[in-house]
């Protein structure tokens, strides 16, 4: 895995951020981790199953894959502290982060409970109109501390270059080359071979999950 940074964040009342980053040189001591280029990814797949499909195809396709494994295997989460004031219930989410990338909310140390309009008899949290993040009951008085928290899921950054390093290293790398392949026979219409390969980068899939999960540091 690459570095990958965050767009800046977007100000809080004195927020105390708390960020954690995907990076694979630190998920080993001893084991040396080789990363592929996206390039190298392409021209291996193109040489596997020749295809009339442009690069920046392939680039979008391979961005499937990757920000399938940031959100569903890599899970990195940032968290943010944030003081209450009375009278406000709304808060505004960093920069890049959705209502949706929300996983948990705190008050006082205490997780609160995702709510809808029908809910409004309970301590909880909701998404606002204008997709802010609201917390019910309404604050009757200012913190002298952040005692609000909200933790979630880091967003994905686009590759944008074939320049860029792929997540997964080998031999877990197999799982682009399965995927591509099923993308081409999806749109050749060969539905067999689609069938077949995305079989096979599911299994792909659960193998790295499965070795991920063993191998990485805890946060």
């Amino acid at each position: 895995m690459n570095k990958r940074g965050l767009r800046k964040q977007a100000p809080f009342s004195c927020p105390k951020v708390f960020l954690t980053f995907p990076m694979s040189f630190i998920l080993y001591d001893d084991i040396g981790v080789v990363q592929m280029k996206i390039s190298e990814i392409i021209a291996r797949a193109d040489g596997l199953k020749p295809n009339k499909y442009t690069a920046t195809t392939k680039l979008g396709w391979i961005n499937h894959v990757d920000g399938m494994v940031w959100d569903e295997v890599y899970k990195h989460t940032g968290f943010i502290d944030v003081p209450r004031q009375a009278g406000i219930a709304a808060f505004t989410l960093p920069e890049g982060v959705n209502f949706e990338h929300v996983t948990n909310v705190y008050i006082n140390g205490n997780d609160i409970y995702k709510i809808s309009h029908r809910d409004f008899e309970t301590t909880g949290y909701y998404r606002g109109t204008d997709g802010k993040l609201n917390i019910y009951p309404v604050p009757t008085e200012d913190d002298v501390s952040p005692k609000l928290r909200i933790a979630y899921r880091l967003p994905f950054t686009l590759h944008t270059a074939d320049t860029e390093d792929v997540f997964m290293q080998s031999p877990y790398d197999k799982a682009y080359d399965d995927y591509l392949s099923a993308m081409v026979d999806k749109y050749n219409q060969e539905m067999d071979g689609y069938n077949n390969n995305i079989g096979f980068y599911n299994n792909d899939i659960k193998e790295y999950a499965d070795w991920y999960n063993d191998h990485k540091q805890e946060e």
